[in-house]
């Protein structure tokens, strides 16, 4: 079975073009299946099942959905090769950040810009022990 969704892949670092495909990858798969019937038995009963819902402390009533379908998937492999196959450029030609790609986000969190760490050195520190008080 294909798995669409990373969310069981524990401490991946993605980089943040991987990540956005991978999020729109999640969304065309729920607009997908999001319309699913429900699934019924050999006798065309409806399937139900019950789940145990710990902060209510009671049964709940679970419908059971027809399984997922991949139609779309080869659709999806079949236009990205198809846009491959058409581009001029290349896969090394130089491509421009989004405005919202995190990388252009300030490496640290201060507000202020960060000293030559040189200054940093030199400064004292309050908790140093003075030469005179020491004596």
């Amino acid at each position: 079975m294909l798995e669409i969704s990373c969310s069981k892949s524990l401490n991946l670092n993605f980089r943040y073009n991987a990540y956005k495909a991978r999020k729109q990858l999640t969304a065309i798969d729920w607009n997908y299946h999001v319309s699913l019937p429900q699934a019924t038995t050999k006798l065309g009963e409806e399937r139900i099942t019950r789940k145990y819902n710990p902060r209510t402390r009671q049964w709940d009533v679970k419908i059971v959905k027809v399984e997922k379908g991949y139609e779309y998937v080869p659709v999806l492999i079949s236009r990205m090769l198809n846009r491959r196959i058409c581009d001029a450029d290349g896969v090394t030609r130089h491509i421009s950040l989004n405005d919202s790609n995190p990388v252009l986000i300030s490496p640290t969190i201060a507000h202020i810009p960060p000293p030559a760490t040189k200054e940093i050195v030199q400064r004292k520190s309050r908790f140093a022990s003075d030469d005179k008080s020491s004596k």
